[in-house]
């Protein structure tokens, strides 16, 4: 993963304070989930992450969020208060404050399938 953070700063596809950020991101989901950073989903996750943190500290987030109907699957799942707390403790550690709701849903609906393909592979889903 870190490889992956270095190549895209390097490309300057996200910036330094993005690289930062997506790798306490990523030590966070690692305390938080049996998954390691070379499993293919959690890569894209956190590249998304990254790409969102830039976009959202130079004031161009995304305009529309995650389908409202799949994002209501994600709310209802007994997972949720798990990946929600998750999402706040990174977003409060990379100093992200004013998260729009549109960027808020893809950030929760990936954590939300890290959620899910942790459980996996530890056999519980």
């Amino acid at each position: 993963m870190k490889e992956r953070l270095n190549l895209l700063r390097q490309a300057n596809v996200i910036s330094a304070d993005a690289c930062q950020a997506t790798e306490i991101a990523v030590r966070l989901i690692g305390e938080q989930f049996a998954l390691t950073p070379d499993n293919e989903q959690f890569q894209m996750a956190m590249t998304h992450f990254a790409r969102a943190f830039d976009r959202i500290r130079s004031g161009a987030p995304v305009d529309e969020g995650l389908d409202p109907e799949i994002f209501d699957e994600i709310l209802a799942d007994d997972g949720f208060e798990q990946v929600q707390a998750l999402n706040q403790r990174i977003l409060d550690q990379v100093g992200l404050v004013q998260v729009p709701v549109t960027e808020n849903s893809f950030f929760l609906s990936n954590l939300f399938s890290l959620c899910c393909a942790s459980a996996a592979e530890e056999g519980t889903c």
